[in-house]
């Protein structure tokens, strides 16, 4: 799934028309706009995802890989929605289940398998197999992340980063 944001040609223009920037000010005040706004937007997207799905953000970290090309002012970032499997966010045994981050799974167990790391596994039936091995989706979770607040934080700061970077290049 790709989602696209655009800019507002128009409004940027208006500010650009502010500060009398020339071309070359413009365009580099435009790309280091570009550069800080994928930065914020990549911890936009950890905290909220960590939120919703009690994954670690040390876990989700990752996942996210953001690449500017500032020839073209374009930034590409790029989640990893795979399943993340329990052994990751250090689970811990309790009377109940086990307990990983955020997420707790009743009636399943920690095995160690020749020193390996701790996996997870739970019975999916009242026989003694099959079993799987517990994981945390996060394909639904991204989607609601970025439809929600990955949207409004762009709206809200890539005007400001832009006006700042304009700020700074008229001063310099």
């Amino acid at each position: 799934m790709a989602t696209y944001l655009n800019i507002d040609g128009d409004r940027l223009e208006v500010i650009a028309a502010d500060f009398a920037g020339t071309e070359k000010q413009i365009d580099a005040a435009c790309r280091r706009a570009v550069s800080k706004l994928v930065r914020h937007l990549k911890v936009v997207v950890l905290r909220n995802l960590s939120m919703l799905t009690g994954v670690q953000q040390s876990v989700l970290r990752n996942r996210i890989f953001v690449n500017t090309q500032n020839s073209r002012n374009i930034a590409v970032m790029w989640i990893g929605t795979y399943s993340v499997p329990l052994r990751k966010m250090n689970p811990k045994q309790t009377r109940t289940g086990v307990s990983a981050g955020g997420v707790d799974r009743a009636h399943a167990w920690i095995f160690k398998i020749n020193g390996n790391p701790k996996e997870v596994y739970k019975r999916t039936s009242k026989a003694k197999y099959p079993i799987l091995k517990q994981q945390v989706d996060l394909k639904t979770a991204v989607n609601l992340v970025l439809q929600a607040d990955v949207m409004k934080a762009f709206d809200r700061k890539f005007y400001t980063y832009f006006e700042r970077e304009m700020k700074w290049e008229s001063n310099k």
